[in-house]
């Protein structure tokens, strides 16, 4: 594997109150990669990338980021750690406008006069936002929500970057608006784990790949092979 790793995840079991949706998984991310994560609804592909961040019950194995354990550690830190994570569930404050939701995301700075130096700076890349920004953000189009949340995520400027599902109910001009960004991030030589049901567009923008199936992981291979297996399109992407 080219770079050396930045995210090892060793025969991981986990899931939430007790009940099991993870076992004996490994992953690995290599720096500067982008590696998706692809399986059917349910497989546990979000209990993975929630037991990286803390929101999941981790019973056994280990995380590490560049070597340390992190295993169980809570969300807050493991933002001081480098790390971003776009989930899939909404995130946003409805009430707040989009200027505020910015401003949240540096909230791990306790520095107000930072934090708003770093959401002008954000403007610069995402402009629709700017054109809102003292819009209520539950007023916003789902793409626009969707790019308020990534660029929330991307405030802190995180060397490792989890999306979970980013294209999810989008309309196509959004999907392209989103993985623009995710190439930009392989550009700056970021490292992405990418959970996504759009193989084609994901493996499009990878390095590597894993199939999870039932809570276990199937295949792994380049983005390259896993375009070309016809099994694992037809039993686990849809095609």
């Amino acid at each position: 594997m080219a770079g050396a790793p930045v995210l090892a995840i060793e025969n991981l079991t986990a899931g939430y109150g007790g009940t099991e949706v993870l076992t004996d998984v490994s992953v690995e991310v290599g720096e500067g990669q982008v590696v998706t994560i692809l399986g059917p609804n349910g497989a546990g592909k979000s209990t993975l990338m929630n037991s990286i961040f803390g929101f999941a019950d981790v019973d056994g194995g280990r995380i590490s980021l560049r070597g340390e354990d992190v295993t169980g550690v809570g969300s807050e830190e493991i933002l001081r750690h480098g790390v971003g994570y776009v989930m899939q569930d909404p995130s946003i404050f409805p009430k707040m406008s989009v200027h505020e939701n910015l401003l949240m995301g540096g909230f791990v700075l306790n520095d107000d006069d930072r934090a708003r130096e770093l959401v002008e700076g954000i403007y610069e890349d995402f402009d629709r936002l700017e054109e809102r920004r003292d819009q209520q953000a539950n007023t916003l189009s789902g793409g626009e929500r969707r790019l308020l949340e990534i660029a929330r995520t991307l405030l802190l400027d995180p060397d490792f970057v989890l999306f979970d599902e980013p294209s999810i109910g989008l309309e196509p001009r959004y999907v392209e608006m989103v993985f623009d960004r995710i190439e930009a991030l392989d550009e700056a030589g970021k490292t992405v784990l990418l959970v996504e049901q759009n193989a084609d567009v994901a493996l499009g923008v990878s390095d590597r790949g894993y199939v999870i199936s039932d809570g276990e992981v199937r295949y792994e291979g380049s983005a390259q092979q896993l375009l070309e297996e016809e099994d694992i399109g037809k039993l686990y992407l849809g095609g």
